[in-house]
């Protein structure tokens, strides 16, 4: 009889301690190590754009487009609507080999007043009114289709929020948000939730 009641006291404790672990983990999948404080200045609902004439010279329209679509599918609180080179607050360049080296893409942050913001400061809480994508067609010449538009998906991940999946605790697996060469044409559920956290449904 003894034996038994330990055994049941065992198996309460053990699944207390899984179910713990288990709150634990969904607590800090989408942390403030995946998701910034910060944001883009009046919300995510309508972030207007403009996409330089080097997008259409190195054939990278198609994969910026993707990227605003899929996300724009995760919540409705994502939205975007076409704006001018001086009013737009997502502005989308193409460079070749104008990154540092190996580097597929790069998102940096502004002030209206053309201040830039550092990303570490916005996942503290900054937030601010321009983001600035660069994607380099020359690091990524010789991708698929499915490989470059998870580079844009990635890069527009920031200007929505989010930050590497590799970051502590990391994400296994391949996501948009993992920095990395990963042949997905849309955000895997992780993405998903990370930008749901962020924004809602």
């Amino acid at each position: 009889m003894r034996k038994v009641k330990w055994k049941t006291k065992l198996i309460i404790t053990s699944m207390t301690f899984v179910l713990s672990l288990m709150a634990a983990t969904v607590s800090a999948d989408t942390g403030a190590a995946h998701i910034k404080i910060g944001s883009i200045s009046g919300g995510a609902s309508n972030i207007s754009y403009w996409y330089d004439s080097s997008l259409s010279t190195y054939g990278q329209t198609g994969a910026v487009d993707n990227a605003k679509s899929k996300w724009d599918a995760t919540s409705s609180r994502i939205g975007w609507s076409s704006g001018s080179s001086s009013s737009a607050k997502l502005k989308v360049y193409v460079g070749n080999y104008s990154l540092p080296g190996g580097t597929y893409g790069s998102t940096s942050y502004f002030l209206s007043n053309g201040q830039q913001v550092d990303a570490g400061a916005i996942t503290n809480g900054s937030n601010y009114d321009v983001a600035r994508v660069v994607l380099d067609a020359g690091w990524t010449s010789g991708w698929s289709q499915s490989e470059r538009f998870m580079n844009a998906g990635h890069e527009l991940g920031h200007v929505l929020g989010l930050n590497h999946f590799q970051n502590a605790p990391a994400h296994a697996g391949e996501h948009w948000m993992k920095s990395g060469r990963y042949a997905l044409s849309s955000p895997t559920s992780t993405d998903t939730s990370h930008v749901v956290k962020k924004w809602g449904n």
